[in-house]
C-alpha cells in the first residue's frame, strides 16, 4: 500500500542508509521467521533496536506519518517516540521488555497511547520480538505497530452507549392509547406515560398534541404518511418505529402500533385504538449489529425483509466496486438490477426460514463482466422470535476462479516456454541423470535430445569442475540450499570446451523431499574469453601506469581523497606512495590562490556555488574528460606548471572516482607523443570493451526480460506463491543473466567497414517478426503495434542489425508508454532518393528534447525513472544504422509521444 510513497521515501533513505536497516534486512534474508513476523504484525509502523546502543533505533517512515510527523525530520533514536508516549504506558512498556529480555515465553505485546503532533491520542497496539545472540543474550529488539484508534474509539463510544441506556426502563407491559381522530381527543393509560418517564398526572391535561410534542420530528413525519395510508384502506393497520422524548431528556424509541375500530357515516375514521412497547433495547441491539457489519472485515449486509439495506461493510462496497454510500434504505434490487430469478428465489426461501449457501457461483455483472462468488444466506430473528431480514455474507473468489482456468494455461505456457527458451533448460533427475532437455541446449552442447536423455550431468563435465558440482547437488539434495548457481565448464560432442553459467533449482514434492532438479544452462564461452582478454588488459594497463616515470598519474575517490600515486607522481612531486594513498586529498598538491580563483570561474558559468574539489569535477557531469593547465606544488615547495587530463571513473555509468593525468609543460614536447599514443590505446582498449558489454547485454535484454515477463505473470495468475522461494530463485536467475551476459564481437563490428556485409532485407517481414517476439509484453502493458509498411520495399543491412534496431524503438515505445490513454506504436515508410525512411511512432512519455538533444544517443543516458532503463538501447541502435549507412532523426514532445525517422539503404530492383 506502500510500494510509491514508500519508494519516494526510500530514495531519501538511500542517501545515507542507517546501519541498523541495513543489518535488518540481511536478518530478514536469513531468517524466514523475521519475515513471517512482520508480514503478520507491520501494519502501521515498524522500528528495529540496538540493544547494545539502547540510544540507536531505526524507524521506518510508516512509524512516523502514523503519529504526525515528517520522517525526514525525525531522528533515529529512541528517546524520540519516549517523549511523545503517554508516561503511564511507557513504564508498562519497559516492564514487559523487561520481562521478555528475561523470558522468551513472555510477549512483548501490549496497547500504548502516544500523543499524534497535533494534540490527540493515538492509539497503537504495539508487539516486538527480541533477536538473541548465539548464548540467548538480546542484543536487537524487532516492533510493529498498529493504529487501533478507530477501533478503540468505537469501543469506547459502545461502552459510553451501554452506559447512558441503562437506566431505560425495563419490562415488557404496554402502553394503550384511544384517539378520537375527528375531535382530537385521547385517552393514555399510565404505562404509556410510564414509558415517557412521567405519571398520567404529570401529563395532563392529554391530547393528541401529548404524542406530537413528545415524537420526535422526522419520526412524526413518518408516523403522519402512515396514518394517511392506513386511513385510505392501503395498509390493514397502522405500525410505527418513532423516537419519543423520555422525561430525562433522552429519546426512546417505541413501537407504535394501532387500528381504526369505528367508521362516520361518511366513511371517516373516528376512533382508534392502539399500544406502546419500548423497544429501545431491540433497537440498540439491531444498531450493534449494525456497527459490527460496518467494521466486519468481509463482505457481509444486512436487509429488511423487503430486501432493503440495513447495514453493508466496507468491503461488501470495494468487492463489488459501488461508489454510491447512499445505498442504505435502497432496495438490493435496485443497487444491482442485474439480479436474476435465482437469486430472488433463494431470497425469498430465506425469508422463510433457510440457510443457503454456495462455494461457488457466478455473477454477471451489468457492464458484461463476471464475478465467482461463494455465499451464504441466513435470516436474521427479532426479539420476538420474527424474521426481520436476512443476512447476507460473500465471498470474491473471481482470482482464485481465475487462477484456476489460468493454471492450465500456465502450466501449457512453461512447457512451451521450456522447450523454446533462448537458454539452454533442463530438468534432471535425483542422480543427476537428464531426463528433459530443450532444442538450446542441445544446440550448446552438440547432442541431439534423444543423446543428452541417456546421459547424464557428470559426462559432459570437466573433471576438474566435477568435485564442486557434486558438493552443490548433494546441498541441494539433503535441503541445505534450493538454489545453485556456478560457472561450469563442459564438453562439446566434438570434444572442445564450452564455458556455461549453470543455475540450478531443487523441485520438492508433497513429503518435502527433492523430486528433481531444474537448470539453466547459458553459453558463456565469449564471456570467459572476454574476462581473460580484460584481465590481460587490465594487467598491461596497471604495468604501464606503474612504468611511466615521467608523468604523473593520479587517482582519487568521489571526495578527492588519493588512491593511486604512480612511480611519475613520486618523481614530479616528492612525495612517497606511503605518505600520500588514502592519506591526502588532491587539494594538497594545487595553490590555495588558483584554487579560489577556479571556484569564482565555475560557480559563475555554471551559475551554482562550487568549492573544494568541485573545481576538478564540476565539468565532469556532462564531459568525458576535462583538460587544464595547473600549478603542482611540489613536498619541499617548489611550484611547477602541469597539464592536468582529469577524466571520471565509472562503474555501471555511477561516477566512483577520478584519475588524473599530469605532464611537466616544460618537457611536454617530448612526452606528448608518448602519452598520446597511451591515451588513445587505453582509451580504445576501454571503449570497446564497455560497448562490448553494454550491446550484448541490451540484445539479450528482450529475452530475458521475455522470461521475466512470463515469471511475473506466473506470479500474477498465482498470488499466492509469490514468494516461494522457488520463483524468487527464478527471478534471480533472470536477473543475472541480463547482467552477466557479454558480447564483444559486435561491437568490432560495428566499428569496422560493414559494406561487403549488407543484404537485402524486407523490412515489413522483419517488423512482423519483432512484433511477434514481443507480442507478450506488448499484451501485458495493453500496447497496439501498427505494421503500415509496405510489404514489398527492401533495405541494405545485416539482419543482427536490423532486429537489434527495430526491437530497441518498439520496445521502447512499450517500456515509455503512458498508463493515461491507450497506448499505440506505429510503423510506415516511405521513399526518398537512396533512402527508405522508417517512421516509428508512438503516444507515450516522450522526451524533452530542450534538456536531452545533446545526450540522446550518449552512452549510459536515460531521460526517465524507469528502474530497468541503462542508457544504452540508443546508443546501440544510433552505432547500428549508421554502420549499415544511414542515420537516425527525433522528433519528440513530452508526454505526447515520440518519433523516430530511421534512413537505411534502399535495395532497389
Amino acid at each position: 500500500m506502500i510500494q510509491n510513497q514508500f519508494d519516494k521515501t526510500q530514495d531519501v533513505e538511500n542517501v545515507e542508509e542507517n546501519y541498523l536497516k541495513e543489518e535488518l534486512y540481511a536478518l530478514i534474508k536469513k531468517d524466514d521467521y523475521i519475515f513471517d513476523f512482520i508480514q503478520k504484525s507491520s501494519l502501521d509502523g515498524l522500528w528495529f533496536w540496538d540493544l547494545d546502543n539502547p540510544e540507536n533505533e531505526w524507524m521506518n517512515s510508516k512509524f512516523w506519518t502514523t503519529l504526525g510527523y515528517d520522517p525526514n525530520k525525525m531522528p533515529h533514536n529512541a528517546s524520540a517516540w519516549q517523549d511523545i508516549i503517554n508516561k503511564e504506558d511507557l513504564e508498562v512498556v519497559f516492564l514487559n521488555f523487561t520481562k521478555h529480555c528475561k523470558d522468551p515465553s513472555h510477549p512483548y505485546d501490549q496497547i500504548v497511547r502516544y500523543k499524534h503532533k497535533f494534540g490527540h491520542t493515538v492509539w497503537i497496539h504495539c508487539r516486538g520480538l527480541a533477536i538473541r545472540d548465539s548464548k540467548g543474550k538480546p542484543v536487537r529488539m524487532l516492533g510493529a505497530h498498529t493504529d487501533i484508534t478507530k477501533l478503540k474509539k468505537v469501543e469506547i463510544q459502545l461502552q459510553r452507549q451501554v452506559d447512558r441506556y441503562q437506566h431505560i426502563i425495563e419490562g415488557t407491559n404496554l402502553g394503550t392509547w384511544e384517539w378520537n381522530v375527528k375531535t382530537g381527543e385521547t385517552m393514555f393509560n399510565e404505562r404509556w406515560a410510564n414509558i415517557a418517564g412521567y405519571t398520567l398526572l404529570e401529563l395532563e391535561p392529554v391530547s393528541i398534541n401529548t404524542w406530537a410534542e413528545s415524537v420526535h420530528p422526522d419520526d412524526l413525519e413518518k408516523s403522519n404518511k402512515l396514518l394517511e395510508d392506513h386511513f385510505s384502506g392501503k395498509t390493514p393497520f397502522y405500525e410505527c418505529e418513532a423516537r419519543m422524548k423520555h422525561k430525562n431528556g433522552e429519546w426512546i424509541w417505541v413501537l407504535d402500533r394501532g387500528k381504526v375500530v369505528s367508521w362516520d357515516s361518511e366513511g371517516n375514521p373516528e376512533w382508534m385504538i392502539g399500544s406502546h412497547q419500548e423497544i429501545t433495547e431491540s433497537k440498540k441491539d439491531l444498531e450493534k449489529n449494525k456497527l459490527f457489519i460496518q467494521q466486519a472485515p468481509s463482505a457481509i449486509a444486512m436487509f429488511d425483509t423487503d430486501m432493503r439495506y440495513l447495514a453493508v461493510s466496507q468491503k461488501w462496497y470495494e468487492d463489488y466496486n459501488i461508489s454510491d454510500d447512499t445505498i442504505i434504505g435502497k432496495s438490493h434490487y435496485d443497487v444491482f438490477p442485474e439480479i436474476g430469478e435465482k437469486w430472488k428465489d433463494d431470497h425469498k426461501r430465506c425469508l422463510n426460514g433457510e440457510v443457503l449457501k454456495s462455494e461457488e457461483d457466478r455473477f454477471e455483472r451489468l457492464d458484461g463482466s463476471v464475478q465467482w462468488l461463494a455465499w451464504e444466506l441466513r435470516p436474521w430473528y427479532t426479539d420476538e422470535n420474527k424474521i426481520g431480514g436476512i443476512l447476507m455474507h460473500t465471498a470474491d473468489i473471481t482470482r482464485t476462479k481465475k487462477a484456476e482456468i489460468g493454471l492450465r494455461i500456465s502450466e501449457e505456457m512453461f512447457r512451451r516456454n521450456f522447450e523454446n527458451a533462448a537458454i539452454g533448460m533442463v530438468m534432471l533427475d535425483q542422480k543427476g541423470h537428464f531426463t528433459k532437455v530443450n532444442y538450446k541446449l542441445c544446440e550448446i552442447l552438440g547432442y541431439s535430445n534423444n543423446e543428452l536423455t541417456k546421459l547424464a550431468f557428470k559426462d559432459i563435465l570437466h573433471p576438474d569442475d566435477l568435485a564442486i558440482s557434486n558438493t552443490l547437488f548433494q546441498k541441494l539434495f539433503k535441503g541445505e540450499t534450493l538454489y545453485s548457481n556456478m560457472e561450469e565448464r563442459c564438453f562439446h560432442k566434438d570434444g572442445h570446451i564450452v564455458y556455461i553459467n549453470l543455475s540450478v533449482s531443487v523441485i520438492k514434492g508433497e513429503s518435502d523431499k527433492p523430486t528433481y532438479f531444474i537448470a539453466q544452462i547459458a553459453d558463456i564461452s565469449h564471456k570467459i574469453i572476454a574476462r581473460q582478454k580484460l584481465q590481460n588488459t587490465v594487467g598491461e594497463l596497471k604495468s604501464i601506469i606503474d612504468d611511466i616515470t615521467q608523468v604523473s598519474i593520479i587517482g582519487t575517490d568521489k571526495n578527492g581523497l588519493i588512491t593511486t600515486f604512480n612511480k611519475g607522481a613520486e618523481n614530479l612531486l616528492g612525495y612517497t606512495k606511503e605518505e600520500i594513498i588514502l592519506k591526502k586529498s588532491l587539494l594538497l598538491l594545487h595553490q590555495k590562490e588558483e584554487i579560489e580563483k577556479r571556484e569564482k570561474e565555475l560557480s559563475l558559468q555554471l551559475d551554482q556555488e562550487i568549492k573544494g574539489f568541485e573545481v576538478f569535477t564540476a565539468l565532469l557531469e556532462n564531459q568525458e574528460y576535462d583538460v587544464k593547465e595547473w600549478t603542482h606544488v611540489r613536498k619541499d615547495g617548489i611550484c611547477f606548471p602541469v597539464q592536468v587530463t582529469l577524466s571520471p571513473i565509472k562503474t555501471k555509468g555511477v561516477i566512483n572516482g577520478y584519475l588524473g593525468v599530469a605532464t611537466d609543460i616544460s618537457e611536454i614536447k617530448k612526452v606528448e607523443q608518448d602519452l598520446k599514443s597511451w591515451l588513445t590505446v587505453a582509451e580504445d582498449q576501454n571503449k570497446r570493451l564497455r560497448n562490448f558489454a553494454h550491446i550484448v547485454s541490451h540484445n539479450l535484454k528482450s529475452h530475458s526480460g521475455n522470461f521475466q515477463m512470463l515469471l511475473d505473470l506466473f506470479i500474477q495468475e498465482n498470488p499466492e506463491i509469490e514468494d516461494n522461494e522457488i520463483i524468487q530463485l527464478f527471478k534471480t536467475a533472470s536477473e543475472n543473466l541480463t547482467e552477466t551476459i557479454v558480447h564483444l564481437n559486435e561491437v568490432v563490428l560495428m566499428n569496422t567497414s560493414v559494406d561487403e556485409n549488407l543484404v537485402g532485407l524486407n523490412l515489413y517481414e522483419a517488423i512482423n517478426k519483432v512484433t511477434e517476439s514481443v507480442s507478450a509484453i506488448a499484451k501485458e502493458t495493453i500496447v497496439t503495434i501498427n505494421n503500415n509498411t509496405q510489404p514489398d520495399i527492401n533495405i541494405l543491412g545485416i539482419p543482427a542489425y536490423l532486429d537489434s534496431i527495430l526491437l530497441n524503438f518498439i520496445t521502447n515505445g512499450i517500456k515509455y508508454s503512458s498508463e493515461e490513454r491507450e497506448s499505440y506504436i506505429d510503423l510506415s515508410t516511405r521513399i526518398e532518393g537512396e533512402f527508405v525512411i522508417l517512421n516509428i511512432k508512438d503516444n507515450g512519455l516522450g522526451i524533452d528534447l530542450k534538456r536531452h538533444q545533446a545526450k540522446l544517443f550518449g552512452m549510459y543516458k536515460t531521460f526517465h525513472n524507469n528502474k530497468e532503463a541503462r542508457g544504452i538501447g540508443l546508443f546501440i541502435t544510433k552505432n547500428q544504422v549508421e554502420a549499415m549507412g544511414g542515420k537516425i532523426e527525433v522528433e519528440s514532445t513530452v508526454n505526447k509521444g515520440t518519433t523516430f525517422k530511421i534512413y537505411m539503404k534502399h535495395e532497389k530492383n
